[in-house]
């Protein structure tokens, strides 16, 4: 009996291919879409930039130096400090660190292009340039009187900016900012002396300025696959609301009332629709992946993860089709699932990173996610796609499981009971 059930449903399926094919094929388009647009933003990828900068030196860096020797050897302080911080002077030049270590680096030295240039070739080229920098007069000198003596005047760079090129002058205000604050640790960190211990740290954390290193050891994910997780865990969601659909419309011709007459359990009835509803979301899911696989190259390293994770999602979509079909059933209303696939899924979606990383919106709202439905789905098929164990997928199989057997719940409560009025 309740094969008949099922194999009813999922005829009414077979015989309006439109939806079925709008199912599948909507989910696919919006991951290719998706996917290639973003591709650059989620990677993580570095765009294709070049920045060129034009340097202004009015500073003499060398009359700086001897000119700061002069002031410590006119010190009345001990002559073995006095080499110390001579020693940590001539490893450390400030506009070296941010010409050579820095905009020389192996990792920006192939996205940034300087030039040394004159005040009137700045004033009349400026335009192309991402940004100008002009270093005073006397900017050594007074970064070490700064450094050593902790005199109030601060050392300046002036620095202008081509807002107009918007990503590049982004990123050299970036780096810039970044050897701010540290030319200002340094003053800090040498209160009693200039040490070349420190000079030689700050060194090393300019020589990986510019370094992208993820800090977790498991793969990133792709855009494509993102999305392809992302979409497909969003529209299993109108399997739900299109089975409910198809259920109402059982009503409304009146096959209900003629399965009931015909002494079949109304439980068999609903439990008919869980079971095809679970079966189509796991056929939608493996259709999609496995596309996905073939086109995109979207594989997964485990693949009993993968399947217990599209088992446990298919049976939560079968409790969203039940839970709704009883609910319009007991309201008598047309529209109940109308409004959950164009009201309540996309919100859903958002909440759960269905359209987006929600770690963007910071971790507790991520912890949150991933405890709603679609973000329980997102956040399992995502470890899983990382090559995580299924111990630490456990959290949010539980959260689906739970979810569907609360769904189910809510369904025998609300479906009709023989001899009620529908």
């Amino acid at each position: 009996m309740l094969l008949q059930m099922v194999k009813k449903d999922l005829l009414m399926f077979w015989r309006r291919p439109r939806e079925l094919i709008v199912l599948l094929l909507m989910p696919f388009v919006l991951i290719c879409i998706l996917g290639n647009a973003l591709s650059a933003v989620n990677n993580g990828e570095i765009p294709d930039i070049s920045v060129k900068v034009g340097v202004i030196q009015k500073d003499h860096p060398e009359k700086g130096i001897e000119q700061i020797m002069e002031d410590l050897n006119n010190l009345p302080i001990p002559g073995e400090q006095k080499n110390q911080i001579k020693n940590g002077i001539s490893k450390f030049h400030p506009i070296a660190v941010l010409t050579e270590e820095i905009f020389k680096s192996n990792e920006l030295k192939d996205i940034i292009k300087v030039e040394q240039i004159s005040e009137q070739e700045a004033e009349k080229n400026k335009k192309q340039y991402s940004g100008i920098i002009e270093i005073p007069e006397n900017f050594t000198y007074d970064f070490y009187r700064k450094a050593i003596f902790h005199e109030k005047k601060e050392p300046q760079l002036k620095v202008q900016l081509n807002e107009s090129e918007g990503l590049e002058a982004g990123v050299l205000r970036d780096i810039l900012s970044t050897f701010q604050q540290d030319m200002s640790l340094i003053a800090a960190a040498n209160s009693d002396g200039f040490h070349p211990e420190s000079m030689d740290l700050l060194k090393q954390t300019h020589r990986s300025l510019g370094s992208i290193e993820t800090i977790t050891a498991k793969e990133p994910i792709s855009s494509v696959a993102y999305y392809a997780v992302g979409m497909s865990v969003m529209f299993i969601f109108y399997v739900a609301s299109t089975v409910a659909t198809y259920a109402y419309e059982q009503k409304e011709s009146l096959v209900f009332n003629r399965i009931i007459l015909a002494n079949v359990p109304v439980f068999i009835f609903f439990l008919g629709i869980f079971v095809s509803a679970t079966i189509v979301a796991f056929c939608q899911l493996n259709i999609l992946y496995g596309l996905a696989a073939v086109i995109f190259k979207v594989h997964w390293p485990n693949f009993i993860n993968y399947l217990a994770i599209t088992v446990a999602l298919s049976l939560m979509i079968g409790g969203f089709a039940v839970f709704l079909s009883s609910l319009s059933y007991r309201s008598n209303y047309k529209k109940t699932s109308n409004i959950f696939s164009s009201f309540l899924v996309p919100i859903l979606t958002f909440v759960g990173g269905g359209f987006f990383p929600v770690s963007q919106l910071g971790k507790s709202f991520e912890k949150f996610s991933s405890y709603t439905p679609v973000g329980a789905g997102v956040s399992a098929y995502l470890k899983a796609m990382q090559g995580y164990p299924i111990g630490k997928i456990y959290t949010e199989l539980l959260a689906i499981v739970i979810l569907a057997m609360i769904l189910i719940t809510f369904a025998l409560i609300l479906q009709p009971k023989r001899g009620e009025a529908v």
